[in-house]
């Protein structure tokens, strides 16, 4: 008797003996057992997932002698014709070579006739999709009511193309590609019944080569039989597969993870002696990744059905997970663009090196050194508070202190040029004000800051500051540490404006210092452009990670008032709470400055801030509106606006508002100016910069001025 390969042999006989596809074999389960039968089925999916032999099978249920029913027997003369494929009441069709309309009409000239052995004649028609329309036509009204003693079959690798008058008349069945645990799980329970000895990993190979197809992967395996002389060996299938040696391919994650130029190629090339497939080597390359991060979220998830568990724990442990997943798409995208490279290796070896070229940023290695050099966001577990970087007297050597006495480092030689920000203390938990806020102050001006000692503040030495950048407007959100010995400190600057007391209006155009604000460093100008763009990411770190709390802004370039100048807050200072104000203490040089802290939300908001404070008489409070924002208003604002004045300042308040023409004494034109001046201070600050001068003198670049945008 000749040889019969696997695939036909160990094809089933019965629904129990189907590996996969229980979607489907539960639905005819079912029919056959209550007798709930359709007229035309419809098998679809792609080639070795059992359609054919699901049709026979079924065939075998309608026609087996014992009666219909889920399990023929498979004994009598009916499963047996149907076995051997010589029943005559199941008519087999290849569509593919029957594709006239003359072939289907002499299909269809029988129908009319009874089974001559069976209970049903069953038509059998494969590759349905490959019929013409006239076939299709010619079937359809025979598909639709056909006689009560004949089934249609239909089998098909793609349903797309099949007319939807077609689908319309089936029950239709989609049946899944399987999975390589699948076939691996069949492929051992036949080797062990054909007493073939065989390797683990070799049946994985064949599994993942068959690509979903069961049929595929046993005439895979009798080829690896034939190969291998009667058994099943992984180097061998691996050599009859074409498909790379899995060490050679651990080597290279090996060299990436320890960053190995050297051991990187040195594996390449032992790879490139295999001639292999570089797109496949990718590819090996990128199941391995996935493995890898799969043992890295999972690791109970780890199998050893390839034998290399321990490689697997290794590497999960070992190799960042974020770069695990930065070399898989790295391996995919070389993958596509691999047929676009000059030749297979380069484009393998360029994927390589970017792989070992790039990383993501800021997670992997994180910087443990001092704050010279390092980022001190990523290097401090936390700020200090700003008490502990400004004592009163400071720290001795023996106390171990890092600090910097402010007597040594009074001249500019005494300062290392690579520890710029040594002098400067931890920004402070407390959020800071925008890095671009500061006033421009010019180099030769030496203006009083007595107000700041006055409230018992340490002033910030001149020479106690760090090294800024010839930039005229230093960051105002960085804390000065305070000299240890107060009278060292040189005169003081101008103060920064405060918030305006509830109890009383501030007439005077120079104010006192808030004890709590933090002082702004002094404009020193340097040539350390690196200790700049340190501290202004310093700033910009502790005010994102800080609650929202009241800020302290400086005062604009170009004050309308000097009232304003004085009384000016940031939009977060309008969020804290404030206690109850003396509606006495306001005056129409208060009011841009004690708008923000009464806490008006909404269009209200929109409206209140383009008010003009005229006067006051008693309890009443007379405001123009600005006439260009009048399409807002309406007289329901007005008495909105009193009760929140009212809950302000502790007592009924009284407002009339008229649209007409304002003076520049509204809080949302004080907002503009100083915005409009921090703008030009920004922009005059990059003009001044030395790399942008640079830039500009050597390859003739220009600076836009309207690309510099306010971000407060």
């Amino acid at each position: 008797m000749s040889y019969q390969v696997l695939a036909r042999k160990w094809r089933p006989r019965l629904f129990r003996e189907m590996v996969g596809q229980e979607h489907v074999l539960q639905a005819l389960i079912n029919a056959l057992d209550n007798n709930r039968l359709h007229h035309a089925y419809l098998f679809a999916g792609t080639r070795g997932v059992g359609k054919t032999t699901i049709a026979r099978i079924l065939a075998k249920c309608l026609n087996c002698e014992t009666g219909v029913s889920s399990e023929p027997c498979g004994q009598c003369s009916v499963c047996t014709e149907i076995a051997d494929g010589r029943f005559v009441d199941l008519i087999e069709v290849d569509a593919a070579s029957r594709t006239k309309v003359e072939d289907t009409r002499e299909l269809l000239e029988n129908v009319q006739y009874a089974p001559t052995r069976g209970r049903y004649k069953v038509y059998l028609i494969d590759e349905v999709h490959m019929l013409s329309n006239s076939s299709f036509n010619a079937l359809l009204k025979t598909l639709e009511e056909p006689p009560p003693h004949v089934k249609f079959l239909l089998a098909t690798t793609d349903p797309q193309k099949l007319p939807v008058t077609v689908l319309s008349r089936c029950l239709q069945f989609n049946l899944k590609n399987m999975s390589p645990e699948r076939v691996v799980a069949h492929l051992r329970f036949v080797l062990e019944k054909e007493l073939v000895p065989f390797e683990e990993a070799a049946l994985w190979h064949l599994g993942r080569a068959a690509d979903g197809s069961m049929r595929d992967a046993m005439s895979l395996t009798d080829q690896s039989i034939a190969f291998g002389g009667g058994k099943i060996s992984e180097s061998e299938v691996r050599a009859m597969l074409g498909t790379l040696d899995s060490t050679l391919v651990w080597k290279l994650v090996q060299a990436l993870a320890e960053e190995n130029p050297s051991a990187l190629f040195a594996a390449v090339d032992e790879l490139s002696q295999q001639a292999p497939d570089y797109s496949a080597a990718l590819a090996e390359l990128a199941a391995i990744l996935h493995r890898i991060a799969i043992a890295q979220v999972l690791p109970e998830a780890i199998d050893n059905a390839l034998g290399d568990a321990e490689l697997l724990q290794h590497h999960a442990a070992s190799m960042a997970a974020e770069n695990v997943q930065l070399f898989y798409q790295m391996a995919l995208l070389a993958r596509r663009d691999l047929p676009l490279a000059p030749d297979p290796r380069g484009g393998f070896e360029m994927a390589l090196l970017r792989m070992l070229a790039f990383k993501p940023q800021g997670v992997a290695n994180i910087p443990t050194a001092s704050l010279s050099g390092a980022n001190p966001s990523a290097a401090a577990p936390a700020p200090a508070p700003l008490a502990q970087n400004a004592p009163a007297q400071g720290p001795t050597p023996a106390q171990g202190s890092a600090e910097v006495p402010a007597s040594t480092v009074s001249a500019p030689e005494a300062l290392p040029a690579h520890a710029p920000s040594e002098n400067v203390a931890a920004p402070s938990r407390e959020p800071q004000a925008s890095p671009v806020s500061a006033e421009p102050v010019a180099e030769t001006a030496a203006p009083e800051r007595a107000a700041g000692q006055a409230h018992g503040q340490a002033p910030a030495s001149v020479d106690d500051a760090p090294p800024w950048s010839e930039d005229p407007t230093p960051p105002a959100s960085v804390t000065q540490r305070a000299p240890e010995n107060p009278e060292q400190a040189l005169p003081a600057k101008k103060p920064i404006a405060e918030p305006v007391p509830p109890q009383a209006v501030v007439e005077a155009p120079a104010p006192a210092v808030d004890p709590q604000a933090p002082a702004s460093p002094p404009a020193q100008p340097s040539d350390d452009r690196a200790a700049l763009r340190e501290q202004l990411r310093q700033q910009v770190a502790a005010v994102e990670s800080t609650p929202a709390q009241g800020l302290v802004e400086q005062a604009p370039a170009r004050p309308q008032t000097p009232e304003a100048a004085a009384t000016l807050q940031s939009p977060q200072e309008a969020q804290r709470p404030v206690p109850s104000a003396r509606l006495d203490a306001l005056s129409p040089g208060s009011w841009p400055a004690m708008y923000p802290q009464i806490g008006v939300t909404g269009i209200l908001h929109s409206i209140a801030s383009h008010l003009e404070l005229l006067g006051r008489q008693d309890n009443i409070l007379s405001f123009t509106l600005d006439q260009s924002f009048s399409s807002l208003y309406d007289e329901g604002h007005q008495r909105r606006l009193a009760d929140v004045l009212g809950d302000f300042f502790g007592q009924p308040v009284t407002v009339v508002i008229q649209v007409g023409e304002v003076h520049g004494g509204t809080p949302a034109r004080l907002i503009a100016a100083t915005k409009e001046a921090q703008l030009l201070s920004a922009r005059d600050a990059l003009n001044k910069d030395p790399v942008v001068q640079d830039l500009q003198s050597e390859l003739g670049a220009q600076l836009v001025p309207e690309s510099v945008e306010y971000l407060g």
